[in-house]
C-alpha cells in the first residue's frame, strides 16, 4: 500500500460523502448472519457509523491513524459496542473469529500486489467464522475507464457546503498495465462568486482486477464463492457489470 492514507483523512468525508449506495447491503448482511463484524479498511466511518447505529458489535481496523482519529471522534457518541485498531491488514492479529467481514468499497484494491493481497487473504481466512462470510466490493476495468487521456482531468461533482463555497471534484489518471495499477490525482478547487478560492490534490493508487482472476485469487487462498453480485441490489453479474461484490465463505 503506497497511498499517505493518512493526508486523505481531512478530505475523504468531502471527496466520498456522497458514497451510500452501499451502506443498505451491508446493513441487510450484518441482520442476516448476526454476530460480531469486522471492517477492514474502514477510514473515517462512512461504513462503521451506520453498521453501529444498527446495533452491531464491530471492530474497525484501517492502516491510517489519521483515518481511525476520525472515526474516534465521530463515533465517541454512539452507544454501541466497537473496537478500533490500527492495523496492516496483510499482517491482521485479532485473537478472534468473525461471522462478517467487509472490506468496503474497493478496499481491497489499495493492496498492490499479489503477493499483499495473497497475504490479506490469508490473514483474514484466520479471523473467519467456519459459517461466516467475507464480503469484498471491486470495480471492473472498462475499456471507458482506460480510454481516459492521463493529461486531462475530468469532472466528478460539484457541491455546496454550508458556508455556500462551491466545491468541484475532478481526477485525472494513468495506468501502469504491466502491474494493473491505476495512478489518480484528484483535484479540489473551492470557489466563492464564481472566483476559486483554493486548490487542492489528492493522490491514490489501486490495482485493478479481472473477474476471473479474482475468482482464481479468492479460491486459491481458500475461499469458497458464495455469489458474485454485479451491483448492491442484488443483481447477479454479468460480463457488462463494472462492479463485483463477492460473496465469500471458508471451503
Amino acid at each position: 500500500m503506497s497511498t499517505d492514507y493518512d493526508s486523505w483523512a481531512e478530505l475523504y468525508d468531502e471527496v466520498y460523502s456522497y458514497v451510500d449506495y452501499d451502506i443498505a447491503f451491508y446493513l441487510q448482511k450484518y441482520k442476516e448472519l448476526g454476530g460480531k463484524v469486522l471492517e477492514i479498511g474502514c477510514g473515517t466511518g462512512r461504513v462503521t457509523i451506520p453498521m453501529m447505529e444498527a446495533g452491531a458489535d464491530i471492530t474497525a481496523i484501517d492502516y491510517s491513524q489519521k483515518m481511525l482519529e476520525q472515526l474516534e471522534s465521530k463515533a465517541g457518541d454512539i452507544d454501541a459496542p466497537i473496537e478500533i485498531i490500527l492495523q496492516d491488514v496483510r499482517s491482521l492479529y485479532l485473537k478472534k473469529r468473525y461471522n462478517l467481514i467487509i472490506f468496503p468499497y474497493r478496499g481491497f484494491q489499495s493492496l498492490l500486489s499479489v503477493d499483499d493481497q495473497i497475504n490479506a487473504l490469508t490473514a483474514i481466512r484466520k479471523h473467519l467464522d467456519f459459517e461466516g462470510r467475507l464480503i469484498i466490493d471491486l470495480f471492473v476495468p472498462t475499456r471507458d475507464l482506460f480510454d481516459q487521456n492521463s493529461e486531462i482531468f475530468y469532472h466528478l461533482r460539484d457541491f455546496e457546503d454550508d458556508s455556500e463555497t462551491i466545491k468541484s471534484l475532478h481526477h485525472r489518471s494513468r495506468f501502469d498495465h504491466h502491474n494493473q495499477l491505476i495512478h489518480t490525482q484528484l483535484s479540489i478547487s473551492e470557489s466563492k462568486d464564481d472566483q476559486i478560492t483554493s486548490k487542492r490534490y489528492a493522490d491514490f493508487t489501486l490495482r485493478y482486477l479481472y473477474t476471473d482472476e479474482a475468482r482464481y485469487l479468492f479460491e486459491f487462498c481458500g475461499f469458497k464463492i458464495q455469489e458474485i453480485s454485479g451491483d448492491y441490489d442484488g443483481t447477479p453479474y454479468n460480463r457488462e457489470a463494472d462492479e463485483t461484490i463477492w460473496s465469500l465463505s471458508l471451503n
